[in-house]
């Protein structure tokens, strides 16, 4: 061990949010995706980087963005290769826990690939914080939005069949203030009655979601079929779809591809080819979309993998 080094190792880490400036120095420790980031001026709420320093030197970098039902979601951890094994992950992570506990979160989430390097040692840091055990819960797909329509070339004629046999498409826009009233009793009367899962509740995921495009799927009757959730990310610059769904006797009709057609003619016009949308629906799941997408259009996704999830969620008492 040099003398530098050893100084080094026998030094606490100062741990702190890290300013644009240095977004040079850790753009090393997170994907192409999220480097943009570090260089943001201003950030959203709740939108964490936070890095790790021994002697000056950047050591490794966390960064934590706002997930659904007042989850916080950790998107990075990562510490630099000369300055592992010194405890720097443990004081990023309980940094993390201990900013999300003051900000009032329910718990903390991470999602990580079945691909990621260094899966293991990343899965021990988080046992060992008391997180839950690790499942295999959702597939991941990002597509450039003009992509499309290499595996959608008849999009616009499958939406108009789909519509002149009843498909009615809206967005939550489009619905205004009463018929978002009406489609959350609709949702909540579909649960009730079981032809609806519990996950199904639009009361997860339709605050903060994108007005012009999450979609709201009714027949000519106006019963209603299924729905499709969409949030932009503006610290990633995408679209994330987390989940599509519709009633158990309009998925052989093809009315869940009819909505994802309306949410790409929707989102190429609003974001151009050059959009990104990135799906992580859950996998496995009826009336759900990964096994659609997956089908229709794996094969021209810029990226594939499949999403570990672990949590961590706070006790009422403050533990």
């Amino acid at each position: 061990m040099t003398p530098r080094s050893q100084k080094a190792a026998a030094t606490e880490p100062v741990i702190r949010d890290i300013v644009p400036s240095e977004a040079v120095h850790f753009s090393g420790l997170t994907a192409p995706a999220l480097r943009t980031v570090l260089g943001e001026a201003a950030l959203p709420a709740d939108c964490w980087r936070i890095g790790a320093f021994l002697e000056g030197e950047p050591a490794g970098l966390l960064l934590s963005a706002p997930g659904f039902e007042t989850m916080q979601d950790l998107t990075t951890l990562m510490v630099a290769p000369g300055f592992r094994r010194r405890g720097i992950g443990r004081a990023l992570l309980n940094t993390l826990h201990q900013r999300a506990q003051a900000a009032g979160k329910r718990g903390l989430v991470a999602r990580w690939s079945n691909r990621l390097p260094r899966a293991q040692e990343f899965q021990a840091l988080l046992a060992s914080a008391g997180w839950s055990a690790p499942v295999e819960t959702r597939r991941r797909m990002t597509w450039r939005v003009g992509d499309w329509r290499k595996g959608f070339p008849r999009r616009d004629q499958i939406l108009a069949r789909l519509r002149a046999h009843g498909l009615n498409d809206r967005s939550l826009a489009e619905l205004g203030p009463e018929g978002l009233a009406a489609f959350r009793k609709e949702n909540a009367a579909l649960i009730a009655a079981g032809r609806a899962p519990e996950w199904a509740s639009a009361e997860g995921w339709i605050e903060g979601a994108d007005s012009d495009l999450s979609l709201v799927l009714h027949d000519r009757d106006g019963a209603l079929c299924g729905w499709i959730a969409v949030y932009y990310q503006p610290q990633w610059q995408r679209w994330f779809v987390p989940q599509g769904w519709v009633v158990r006797e309009k998925v052989p009709q093809g009315w869940l591809v009819g909505g994802i057609a309306s949410l790409i003619a929707r989102l190429e016009e609003k974001a151009g080819p050059e959009g990104q949308i990135i799906a992580q629906p859950p996998a496995g799941i009826a009336g759900g979309m990964e096994a659609m997408l997956h089908r229709h259009f794996g094969p021209y996704a810029v990226a594939m993998d499949f999403l570990n999830e672990s949590e961590f969620l706070f006790r009422r008492d403050g533990g």
